[in-house]
C-alpha cells in the first residue's frame, strides 16, 4: 500500500508519480511540485491546497495544478471530523455519487481514505472559477443560481430507492449515526452557553436546552421531514465556485463532508440563514424559495407543493442550532485566523435570528 503525506507539506514527486494515473500525467513524469495552501479560514476540517506541478517532458493533456484536501490541522476541528466520519463520506461520495452528478462538480484524480483517519483527496483545480465567499454573501443572481443547482441535485435522487446503496457512509434520520450527533450536541451544550452566549438571545439559549432534552424530536421535526433526498449537507458560499460562462461553468459544489439522505430544505435555509444577513434574508427569501420549488418542479419533482416547501424551509431551521451546538464543543477561538474568527461569530448570530424568524420552534413535539 503506498503510504500517504500526513500533512500537504508532505506531498512529493515520487508519490505523485506513483499514485496519479498515466491519463492525468498526460504520459510524463512528476519533476517538482509546489504546494501553497489555499482557503485558510474557510474550510474548517480540511487542509485544502493547490499543487503546481512540473513535467519532465509535459504534453498538452499533462495536468499542471490540482487540488488537495486532507484533514485539518486544528485539532478541535479534526476532533469533529473524525467524530462524525466526514473524511469518510466525502471518499465515498467521490467514489460512488460523483460519477453520476449532472451537477459540476470537481473531478477527482486520487481518493484514499483509510480506517477514518488517513485521508487523501487529489481534485480538479476549478480556476478561473472564482470561489465564493460567506463573509461578503453575493447577489440575488448568484443565489438564484445556487439554489437551482442544488434543486437539480435534490431533484436526481427525489425519493430514489438508488441511494439504499451508499448506506454505509450515507447517513439518514433513523440510523445510528445521529446517535453520534445527538451525543455531539449535549457534550457541547454547557461549551455553547458559556462562550457564545452574547452572540444569540435568550430565546435561542431556552431552546438549546429545551433540544437538549428531546434531540430526536428536533431530528424529527426538522432533519426527518418527508420527501428525503440526497443533500450536500455544508451548502454554503465558500463551498461553491463561479464562472462567467453558462451551464457547467457558471457554477461548481465543492466539500461533500456532510451529505445526508433528509429533508432538502435543510440545504436551503442553511444557504440562505447562513450567508446573509438577516436584513437582506428577509427581503428575498420568499422569492428565492419560490425560485428553488421552481427549479425541483423543472428537474422533474412531482406532487411537492410549493406551500410543502414553504414549511419544510421553516421547519429546516431547527437544523441550525444542531451546528450552532455542535461546533461550539470543539471549537476554541484563539486557534482560529481572523477570517475563522469573524465567519464563526457571523454564523452563528445569523443562525440565531434566521431560527427566531422562521418560527422553527413551533415544529417542535
Amino acid at each position: 500500500m503506498t503510504t500517504i503525506p500526513i500533512t500537504s507539506a508532505e506531498i512529493c514527486t515520487d508519490w505523485l508519480n506513483a499514485v496519479l494515473d498515466d491519463d492525468v500525467r498526460g504520459g510524463a513524469r512528476v519533476t517538482a511540485v509546489d504546494v501553497t495552501v489555499i482557503g485558510e479560514g474557510v474550510g474548517f476540517v480540511g487542509e485544502v491546497a493547490r499543487l503546481t506541478l512540473t513535467y519532465d517532458v509535459p504534453t498538452a493533456t499533462s495536468t499542471t495544478t490540482m487540488i488537495s484536501k486532507m484533514p485539518t490541522a486544528n485539532e478541535g476541528f479534526k476532533h469533529v471530523g473524525l467524530l462524525l466520519g466526514l473524511y469518510e463520506k466525502e471518499a465515498g461520495f467521490y467514489r460512488d455519487v460523483a460519477p453520476e452528478m449532472e451537477l459540476r462538480v470537481p473531478r477527482c484524480y486520487y481518493n484514499h481514505v483509510e480506517d477514518g483517519v488517513h485521508f487523501i483527496l487529489l481534485l480538479e483545480d476549478l480556476a478561473p472559477m472564482r470561489p465564493g465567499d460567506q463573509l461578503a454573501s453575493c447577489t440575488f443572481e448568484e443565489a438564484e443560481l445556487a439554489l437551482s443547482a442544488v434543486a437539480q441535485l435534490h431533484a436526481h435522487w427525489w425519493g430514489s430507492d438508488d441511494l439504499d446503496r451508499f448506506g454505509s457512509w450515507l447517513p439518514q434520520p433513523d440510523s445510528p449515526y445521529f446517535d453520534i450527533l445527538e451525543n455531539a450536541f449535549l457534550g457541547a451544550v454547557d461549551a455553547f452557553h458559556e462562550h457564545w452566549s452574547h452572540l444569540v438571545s435568550p430565546e435561542i439559549h431556552a431552546l438549546v436546552d429545551r433540544t437538549a432534552a428531546d434531540y430526536q424530536g428536533m431530528v424529527d421535526a426538522g432533519i426527518g421531514r418527508e420527501p428525503h433526498t440526497f443533500i450536500h449537507g455544508d451548502f454554503r458560499l465558500d463551498n461553491m465556485m463561479f464562472g462567467d460562462g453558462r451551464g457547467s461553468d457558471a457554477f461548481a459544489l465543492v466539500d461533500f463532508q456532510l451529505p445526508f439522505l433528509a429533508n432538502p430544505l435543510w440545504d436551503v435555509v442553511y444557504f440562505l440563514g447562513g450567508n446573509f444577513d438577516p436584513e437582506w434574508r428577509r427581503e428575498h427569501q420568499d422569492r428565492l424559495v419560490e425560485g428553488y420549488h421552481t427549479a425541483l418542479v423543472d428537474n422533474g419533482v412531482t406532487g411537492y407543493s410549493l406551500d410543502h416547501c414553504r414549511e419544510d424551509y421553516r421547519a429546516a431551521g431547527l437544523v441550525l442550532l444542531g451546528y450552532m451546538v455542535t461546533s461550539a464543543g470543539d471549537v476554541d477561538i484563539e486557534t482560529l485566523n481572523d477570517r475563522g474568527r469573524e465567519l464563526i461569530e457571523k454564523m452563528f448570530r445569523r443562525y440565531g435570528t434566521a431560527i427566531e424568524d422562521l418560527r422553527s420552534a413551533e415544529f417542535l413535539p
